[in-house]
């Protein structure tokens, strides 16, 4: 019985390692599909950042503009009722202030508007803004 026992144990062996063998391949397999449905998550997320990126920037950029306009009107804005200053001397006065600070500078268009919304009104719908004067002008 002598010569079973090796050839018995070979082929247990064997199996063994058969076995070992199609658990490594499997779990190959698993690896695999995990990387994949990973890259395609790590694409999925690239589309939806570069999409948030291209709908943030504006929002940003706009942002910025806003609170340019805003740091203006509290810096320079000083409220005196007898006061007027003409749309393009408000203008001049915010681009010279914005460059002094390294701020982008809006157009003049939106930053009438938003000065309009900030309650900063024009004698009667015409070109001189009232109720303010700019610090550091005489008066």
């Amino acid at each position: 019985m002598e010569p079973e026992d090796p050839v018995k144990e070979k082929s247990v062996k064997i199996a063994g390692l058969e076995k070992e063998l199609t658990d490594l391949r499997q779990g190959l397999c698993l690896v695999q599909d995990y990387y994949h449905d990973l890259e395609k998550v790590a694409k999925a997320q690239d589309a939806e950042e570069r999409v948030d990126q291209s709908l943030l920037k504006p929002l940003l950029a706009e942002d910025a503009e806003f609170e340019g306009i805003w740091k203006f009107h509290e810096e320079m804005l000083i409220p005196d009722p007898a006061s007027s200053i003409t749309d393009t001397r408000m203008y001049e006065s915010f681009v010279s202030y914005c460059r002094q600070k390294g701020r982008g500078v809006a157009d003049q268009p939106s930053f009438e508007f938003v000065l309009a919304q900030m309650g900063i009104q024009k004698a009667g719908g015409g070109g001189a803004w009232q109720g303010y004067r700019i610090r550091g002008e005489r008066v």
